[in-house]
């Protein structure tokens, strides 16, 4: 798998995880999703805001997340 390949699946499961906690109306956290998802802390320990919820209220805003995922994590490596 290429590190684009890698990227890419990252951020699909993020959003999934972020897409399913919206359809059952609940908040969860990066950090959260990140322990859920097993990536190496490594790739997300110094980032800031881990313990902020992350609250979605509409379908646009969930759309919105789907590309601010894809971006970050196309730049990020």
């Amino acid at each position: 798998m290429t590190p684009d390949q890698l990227h890419q699946v990252i951020s699909y499961n993020i959003f999934r995880v972020i897409e399913l906690c919206y359809s059952q109306g609940v908040t969860t956290t990066w950090k959260d999703i990140y322990l859920f998802l097993r990536i190496p802390s490594h790739i997300w320990s110094m980032e800031q805001d881990l313990d902020e919820k992350i609250i979605i209220d509409s379908e646009e805003e969930l759309e919105t997340m789907r590309e601010l995922l894809i971006s970050r994590f196309s730049a990020r490596h």
